[in-house]
């Protein structure tokens, strides 16, 4: 159950609009005056709920399951009890994730205004709407944009640009960046720091210039404790759309295209350029000045160390096709039960 301490739910909301707002289809269009109270997980909906069932897995958690309405596809309502108002969608789970917006529609600055102990340089500017709270820290000639959210304890450096409707957690802190509209940037990330780069003189490390910067564009998600390294000589891009975990690590000159997803504790060593659309599963990890094609999928705990082509799906250390990595591995396990079979006989 959603603890309304800490959320705003809106609502209720009549079933027919919820089909509409989610472009479905109700498989009892008499029932559309229905009220929807809440959304719920299948687990735990009740009545007043809408929850989603979007995969047959799911089908054992519908035995207590009492939600007035379910979002699913033609294909698993035969699943259903005949007297359970559907939302038919080809995609059950978007249009669950869409419905979230609609009954928790999160404003970006709850309490505009800039609290007392803030720190705000005299020429720096912040849009109207904003909300700066307590201990924040922005710095000379810094451009906060309109409606942003500046969490406690955060430091926004000198000359950075944020665009509208951005927030920032608390004890984050961003300098060398250009941001754009709808960044999220979560608790104690740390963007546009030097990047990792040195050369040996003798028995010293001498460190590589790092004068570039941090460009993120709109609509960007950036979770807690990521650290994202400004360029060396040039720019850091995270493109428009992309998802980035808690505890992603991105090297200096990396660009990652648009609409990517990297999962937790993902890494990206300096100046690899991703394309669009690639998804990154947790703790993988990809070397320095590789190029990977747009739609490359890579298994979670991956170790990619060459170029990938458009389209690839890889796994393992080092990363080769997955259909490669599964034959190996059952050719692995062939081997040692065979070999274990041999000891059991001698």
């Amino acid at each position: 159950m959603t603890d309304l301490r800490y959320f705003n739910r809106l609502g209720p909301v009549k079933l027919g609009d919820i089909a509409r707002f989610v472009g479905g289809e109700l498989s009892k269009p008499d029932k559309a005056e229905i009220l929807i109270q809440d959304i719920a997980p299948i687990e735990e909906a009740g009545e007043g709920d809408i929850t989603v069932l979007s995969d047959r897995r799911y089908l054992k958690l519908l035995d207590h399951n009492a939600a007035s309405a379910v979002i699913t596809s033609q294909a698993l309502s035969g699943f259903l009890p005949e007297d359970r108002p559907l939302v038919y969608c080809d995609q059950p789970r978007l249009a669950f994730a869409k419905l979230g917006h609609l009954f928790y529609n999160d404003p970006v600055a709850e309490h505009p205004g800039i609290d007392p102990s803030a720190r705000i340089a005299p020429d720096a500017v912040i849009g109207t709407g904003s909300q700066i709270e307590p201990g924040a820290v922005i710095g000379a000639g810094a451009r906060i944009g309109a409606g942003c959210q500046i969490g406690a304890n955060a430091v926004i450096g000198n000359a950075v640009v944020m665009g509208n409707g951005c927030r920032v957690g608390a004890t984050a802190s961003i300098s060398h960046a250009l941001i754009g509209d709808r960044v999220e940037i979560g608790c104690g990330a740390r963007i546009g720091g030097p990047g990792f780069g040195f050369e040996p003189d003798g028995q010293k490390l001498v460190r590589m210039l790092q004068i570039g910067r941090v460009i993120i564009e709109d609509d960007v998600d950036i979770g807690a404790n990521t650290a994202i390294d400004r360029g060396a000589t040039g720019d850091t891009v995270i493109g428009a759309g992309s998802k980035l975990d808690n505890l992603v690590q991105i090297g200096h000159n990396v660009r990652i295209g648009k609409s990517c997803i990297l999962c937790g504790q993902v890494g990206i060593a300096g100046s690899t350029t991703l394309g669009d659309g690639v998804i990154m599963g947790g703790a993988s990890a990809v070397a320095d000045h590789l190029t990977i094609g747009s739609g490359v999928r890579i298994a979670a705990k991956a170790g990619v160390m060459r170029d990938l082509e458009p389209g690839a799906v890889v796994s393992g250390v080092p990363a080769i096709p997955i259909q490669d990595w599964y034959r190996q591995t059952a050719g692995l396990i062939r081997m040692f039960s065979r070999r274990a079979k041999k000891s059991e006989e001698a």
